[in-house]
């Protein structure tokens, strides 16, 4: 069972009604089809274009190839060029200057006949069967005006990460992917706000009713934009067929221009539609695509053969995905692959999202947990896949019956991040049966670096395996005094964090000290804080952005964690490794030699105003830091109050 959200995305007329295109033409035959291909450049990416139209030309009975040669400078592509159309392969039309995109087409457009047309970029892999397959399905699908295959870079038709350019798969798997898309999606026609100019099939009646591609758009970006919403404005339908799957290496024409082509364009396309960015917001948010793409991941993940399954790492947060996610590229350094299972709500919804962090398949399968049928489902994939193991990284959050079943057919790993029915027994609140239980029948207990490795061992009293990467060097920053600037990290995004900024903002603002506070990360309420003076929200960060951020705000100081760890989490390592004072909670005894007279050790389960207050009173001392010579750390020069 797939689960999606269902929400409006953009209007498109009733087509209930509407009379469907005759199949065939009196004396039996398909209607004419016409595959138009403008080149220019690129000799490899040019023969390997035509020679797979081609080959799908054999299989696409009425159909012909017409290529434009648009002045192009390399002497080897004329001779190509030159030479299928003296064995009648290809039809060729030579402009004698470069017109651009929308001036070959546009003339390839002019000099074809009866029928429907394809255009077809010059670096596109068609597979042998998928322009018979568009032609058919279009033919059966009330008022199409265009229609959009899937691709590995085709914007919202992109697999398997959609509005990306994800790379080219090899010949051979574009093969499979149209193959497989054809068993899974077979039948099905999704409107989408615009038709994608890489594979383009434009149907007569359309092109009779809007004609030509606009001039407008200056060498050719979003000009297949235009054209689709004349088409729309006309009452014919822009459609994806996801039966279909064509590869496209993307952006040879123009390269570095390309960014600045697409802005200049985008501006008359806004111009001219005032509703299409709204409706193309909407949707992305709808993502209706999102069905089709997870049921041909799940023809694809099936249909592989692999020696040795994927390790699952089961998580239930966004903090515990990006410790997932490093997971996984611990085992791809030992030559393993992971995948990460997310469990997130959507009201009564329990879905368990899949995904790659390579970006490869699964990323679109979320299957709702909270049936007996989706965890079947669940149960199923995971051993379709023949997965190597199963990590639990966050237990608590992961619904009982879910858990319970997965830890009953598959071996397992616990690894410890921020559990919560660990904390009830660090923080003797009782041992929980279920922590106990989960315990007893794992493999092996484990732990991403020394925090967690220490915890586990100290306060949990169990052994663990340290599994370990190689750690960032620490940057060491100009040293500074005067007034903190507070850097607090966000991991949880919940009413704890919140109140906990808000109140620490507060208790800053009362005391009339000049401290700010910088909050990494994404809150309940970014607005909301952002409308304090002394607060800064930068959404949601990466580890690359670390010292940018540092350095751009001015950071002094740290605030690491409140109130809840997370062992593990990249960002945690990442802003360790500058050296900065770190107020943090003190989840296990401190080994010897590695406390810092600079930093605030917070107690765990600490009353929220005596740690806002210590906190408060951390952030104003006036420490004065000098890299230390032994360890690399920064060590208190001076400590007195500010006055």
């Amino acid at each position: 069972m797939i689960a999606s959200v269902q929400l409006p995305a953009n209007r498109v007329p009733d087509h209930r009604a509407a009379p469907r295109r005759p199949v065939r033409l009196r004396n039996g035959e398909p209607p004419p089809l016409t595959i138009i291909i403008p080149v220019y450049g690129d000799l490899a990416a040019t023969r390997a274009c035509i020679d797979s139209a081609l080959n799908a030309l054999a299989c696409t009975p009425g159909s012909t190839i017409v290529v434009v040669d648009d002045a192009s400078p390399e002497p080897d592509i004329k001779r190509l060029l030159n030479d299928l159309a003296a064995e009648f392969r290809i039809r060729l039309l030579t402009n004698e200057h470069n017109l651009g995109f929308v001036g070959a087409v546009n003339r390839a457009l002019g000099e074809t006949g009866a029928g429907d047309v394809v255009l077809l970029n010059s670096d596109t892999i068609v597979p042998k069967y998928a322009l018979q397959r568009l032609r058919s399905a279009v033919q059966s699908t009330p008022r199409v005006g265009t229609a959009t295959p899937l691709s590995n870079n085709g914007e919202y038709t992109s697999f398997p990460i959609p509005n990306r350019s994800n790379p080219l798969p090899p010949p051979g798997e574009i093969e499979l992917l149209d193959e497989l898309a054809g068993r899974a999606n077979s039948g099905i026609a999704i409107d989408i706000p615009n038709g994608i100019g890489f594979c383009l099939y434009i149907t007569r009646e359309c092109l009779d009713a809007v004609r030509e591609l606009s001039d407008d758009f200056y060498r050719g970006y979003l000009e297949d934009v235009d054209f689709c919403l004349r088409a729309a404005e006309a009452g014919f339908r822009n459609v994806c067929i996801p039966s279909v799957f064509v590869g496209h290496e993307g952006s040879r024409s123009f390269l570095g221009e390309k960014r600045s082509l697409v802005m200049r364009n985008l501006r008359v396309l806004e111009h001219r539609y005032r509703r299409y960015a709204t409706d193309c917001a909407a949707f992305l948010l709808a993502d209706p695509l999102r069905d089709c793409r997870a049921v041909l991941e799940l023809k694809l993940l099936t249909n592989q053969q692999v020696a040795a399954g994927p390790t699952v790492i089961l998580c239930g947060s966004s903090a515990g995905r990006a410790i997932a996610v490093r997971r996984c590229r611990q085992l791809a350094a030992e030559g393993q692959h992971g995948l990460v299972v997310q469990i997130r709500s959507e009201g009564q919804r329990q879905l368990a999202a899949m995904f790659d962090p390579d970006g490869g398949a699964p990323q679109s399968i979320a299957l709702d947990v909270a049936t007996p049928e989706g965890r079947e489902a669940l149960l199923r994939f995971l051993a379709d896949l023949g997965i190597r193991s199963l990590e639990i990284a966050e237990p608590n959050r992961i619904p009982g019956a879910c858990l319970a079943q997965l830890t009953q057919h598959f071996a397992y790993d616990l690894l410890i991040t921020d559990t919560a029915l660990a904390m009830r027994t660090a923080f003797g609140s009782g041992v929980h049966p279920d922590w106990t239980s989960l315990v007893a029948g794992a493999r092996r207990v484990t732990a991403i670096g020394d925090d967690g490795t220490e915890f586990t061992e100290a306060v949990l009293g169990l052994q663990v395996v340290r599994l370990s990467d190689p750690s960032a060097p620490p940057t060491l920053y100009p040293a500074v005094s005067g007034p903190a600037r507070l850097g607090l990290l966000v991991l949880h995004a919940n009413a704890a964090e919140f109140r906990f900024i808000r109140a620490l903002s507060d208790q800053l603002a009362d005391a009339d000290e000049d401290v700010e506070i910088i909050v990494l990360g994404s809150t309940l309420d970014d607005l909301k804080l952002m409308q304090r003076t002394n607060v800064i929200v930068t959404g949601d960060i990466a580890v690359d952005d670390v010292a940018t951020l540092i350095e751009g705000h001015g950071i002094t100081k740290l605030v690491l964690d409140i109130g809840e760890p997370a062992f593990g989490h990249p960002l945690v390592d990442a802003l360790l490794a500058t050296g900065l004072p770190i107020a943090a909670t003190e989840w296990s005894p401190t080994p010897p030699g590695r406390g810092r007279s600079t930093d605030l050790k917070l107690q765990a389960g600490f009353d929220t105003d005596a740690t806002i207050a210590a906190v408060s009173d951390w952030a104003v001392e006036d420490v004065l830091l000098q890299p230390d010579r032994r360890s690399g750390r920064h060590r208190r020069q001076v400590g007195a109050r500010l006055p």
